[in-house]
């Protein structure tokens, strides 16, 4: 009877982890970086006249549980010539652009970062003035999302 209850008792402390491990394995997955992207033309600006400076400003937010590197990146524009573009990273630092593109590296779960895009209109009136910009993944090329702001041409 006593080699009987140390068996017994080593498989209830295998049956122990057992159970431990499979209430580990259901845990909630981690999921992958979501990013949200808002814009706006600067100052409230609901309508332009050529030969203007217009504004616009892109902000986007990690809303996701991991960081990545999302790029904002100027896909088009109309009716404007784009004049300068500046980067703004988490906590108010301003950096030159590559190019086009804002690379703020790795952006933190609730961390924000924007690209300012400074633009002379050069439509006629009845035109629209835009600028669209989307994110890009440096690492997996996943393009979006993606936003056009447009102001009218008086």
């Amino acid at each position: 009877m006593h080699r009987f209850v140390p068996a017994v008792g080593a498989m209830g402390g295998a049956l122990l982890v057992v159970s431990s491990m499979a209430t580990a394995s259901s845990a909630p997955t981690v999921t992958a970086p979501a990013f949200a992207l808002t814009g706006t033309a600067v100052g409230g600006v609901k309508t332009i006249q050529n030969g203007q400076t217009l504004t616009f400003a892109f902000t986007e937010t990690n809303k996701g549980t991991r960081s990545a590197p999302e790029d904002l990146v100027v896909t088009q524009h109309r009716n404007v010539r784009v004049v300068a573009v500046t980067c703004v990273l988490p906590g108010g630092f301003a950096i030159n652009p590559d190019g086009s593109s804002c690379e703020p590296g790795f952006l933190n779960p609730g961390r924000s970062a924007s690209s300012v895009i400074t633009t002379r209109v050069i439509g006629d009136s009845g035109q629209r003035a835009s600028v669209t910009l989307c994110l890009t993944n440096e690492n997996t090329g996943t393009k979006g999302p993606c936003k056009t702001i447009s102001v009218p041409i008086a």
